[in-house]
């Protein structure tokens, strides 16, 4: 199978050319499960280069005809995967062309209306992707596999969702073998999946409901062992939604990283809820995972302000970040707080305050990104009939780093602005934040130092001889100090002249006399979250009697013998039909 990572522009806009790539999780993952069931794979990342027909015929040497390829598509990028999937479709006419991720999942009726998109993969990939690629080999009708989209007879088919997987230690160890370029940084893995917390801009949700799963310690040490001893890797992220969620599996994998001797091999860098690192262990949690070699915490702070914490359904208080970074620190890690600007009812006060809150804490860096209303997620419903929100032709605007990563010039219209500011007064203040916090001493050697989970650019060797690279970093720096220039000077003086050179700035201004208590802020449907749990209490019945979970349907919709099976599901099978 072809799998493929599309992208409209390479990772980190005008910094590219020295920020590393990190590892296209998702479609490695599927990788390793296709490849221990003895499908060969070649993958294409377009964060590196753009797919042609040309490299596919190179790469896909081994893989066989006709082609069937899987592309991954995230709402950013989501456009640029149609784009791929006509052009697979127009050079290689009898290919079959598979999407998944999370745009597709939220969406899969709008890409199969692409006309090049034969099956959507709606959630976890991994064993669905293996059971349609069989079917299509000519082992079943592949219209029988659960947890997938298609059309036939002018009508589109929503199969009833496939299970979670019940164990990842079902998922092979990750195919780092494939992803050999040396722009990517290796040092990444995932030891869980999943989130209990109902956040209104997480879209994550979408995919696990409130589940929560982790690899075993055994497990994940082996990965570990493997990145130090084979990849030559020094420092890790983990790439989990939230590492700290239970203690005991904490306690148990700093137990086995010690025992192995890897503490004293590698450093490592995780993301976590500050509230679960707080009241789940605290300080002893925080002591055992700086013993083991943790030198790195990422929280998703989001807001300083409690008001627009509320709104965005956290669930955590501003206070107890600032509890989880001072405790970090205090056993010598490094800090990095994520931030989020353009909540709705959020004003250039409250990002003032957001940066006031954690000016003084002492942290490696803060980065702020600009909101994204992401299809399916309860800010989006809260949004969707606004004419606050802009949605560019495929979704390319829905980028969180947009503002960052482009001249404070660059025309795309940001996803969403709320009434109580203006579009080019929030773009201004997301990249003005962000130099506050990185042009400090702490943020700069973190960036040049390679310190994991701060940002870092990757700069060759004695740089500083070489003419191209000079002139590259020249270019960076003009950028660079056109958007610092640009993002101090006094408001009422850049914003005229920003509206005059692209109007349609004017049409998102500050709203006055705008009531904050006019919005509404939804949540997650309750039954969505019931639903996943509930298929994945049986795949975990299903997995403890035979080894292994069916994703397969039948006239039972493919539910084991002595297994029950959910009513909503099969009247939605005898309509074929559901809702997603």
């Amino acid at each position: 199978m072809f799998l493929i990572n599309p992208a409209y522009e390479m990772f980190g806009g005008f910094l590219s050319r020295y920020v590393p790539v990190g590892i296209p999780v998702g479609i490695g993952c599927i990788a390793a499960y296709l490849e221990k069931h003895g499908v060969s794979c070649a993958i294409h990342d377009e964060e590196i280069a753009k797919i042609t027909p040309e490299a596919v015929r190179e790469k896909a040497a081994n893989i066989e005809k006709p082609y069937i390829f899987g592309i991954t598509c995230l709402t950013a990028h989501v456009g640029r995967g149609y784009e791929v999937a006509r052009m697979l479709k127009s050079e290689f006419p009898d290919c079959t062309v598979v999407v998944g991720g999370l745009h597709p999942s939220a969406l899969p009726d709008e890409a199969l209306g692409v006309g090049a998109i034969d099956y959507v993969i709606r959630g976890e990939g991994e064993k669905v992707a293996l059971q349609l690629y069989r079917a299509l080999r000519g082992s079943a009708d592949p219209t029988k596999t659960m947890g997938i989209s298609f059309r036939r007879d002018g009508k589109t088919i929503h199969n009833p969702d496939a299970p979670l997987i019940p164990d990842l230690d079902m998922i092979p160890a990750f195919p780092y073998h494939l992803f050999a370029h040396p722009k990517y940084d290796l040092g990444f893995m995932t030891t869980s999946r999943g989130c209990p917390y109902q956040c209104a801009y997480c879209s994550q949700r979408l995919m696990t409901g409130t589940t929560y799963r982790y690899k075993s310690a055994d497990r994940i040490v082996e990965e570990l062992t493997v990145l130090v001893d084979k990849y030559k890797q020094t420092d890790v992220l983990f790439y989990d939604d939230n590492f700290c969620l239970v203690k005991q599996r904490v306690f148990d994998l700093c137990d086995k990283i010690i025992a192995s001797g890897l503490n004293k091999r590698v450093r490592l860098s995780v993301q976590s809820r500050a509230d679960n690192l707080v009241e789940r262990g605290g300080e002893e949690v925080v002591c055992r995972m700086a013993d083991a070699n943790f030198t790195h915490m990422g929280f998703g702070l989001e807001t300083g302000v409690q008001r627009i914490a509320d709104l965005m359904v956290k669930d955590e208080t501003v206070e107890v970040h600032l509890e989880a970074s001072r405790l970090c620190k205090k056993y010598g890690m490094d800090v990095s707080l994520f931030m989020i600007f353009g909540f709705p009812t959020e004003t250039s006060e409250d990002r003032r305050t957001s940066y006031e809150v954690v000016r003084d804490e002492n942290i490696l860096a803060t980065k702020f990104n600009n909101i994204i209303p992401y299809p399916s997620t309860p800010l989006w419903k809260s949004l969707k009939g606004s004419n606050r929100v802009h949605v560019s032709e495929n979704w390319s605007n829905f980028n969180s780093t947009l503002s960052i990563t482009r001249s404070i010039f660059d025309k795309t219209p940001l996803p969403y602005v709320p009434e109580t500011t203006s579009e080019f007064e929030l773009k201004r203040e997301v990249i003005r934040y962000n130099f506050k916090s990185y042009l400090t001493w702490s943020s700069l050697s973190g960036i040049f130092g390679r310190t994991k989970g701060g940002g870092w650019y990757a700069l060759p060797e004695r740089w500083y001889l070489k003419p191209r690279e000079l002139f590259e970093m020249s270019k960076i720096a003009v950028a660079i100090g056109i958007n610092l220039l640009m993002s101090s000077l006094p408001l009422w003086l850049t914003e005229p002249l920003m509206e005059a050179l692209n109007p349609e700035l004017k049409k998102r201004k500050k709203v006055k006399n705008y009531s904050p208590e006019s919005f509404v802020p939804e949540g997650w449907d309750a039954s969505i979250a019931k639903a996943v749990g509930h298929r994945l209490s049986r795949a975990r019945e299903e997995f403890k009697k035979t080894g292994d979970i069916n994703v397969l349907m039948n006239d039972a919709i493919s539910v084991p013998k002595g297994f029950s099976t959910a009513a909503e599901d099969v009247a939605a099978f005898k309509n074929n039909q559901t809702a997603i």
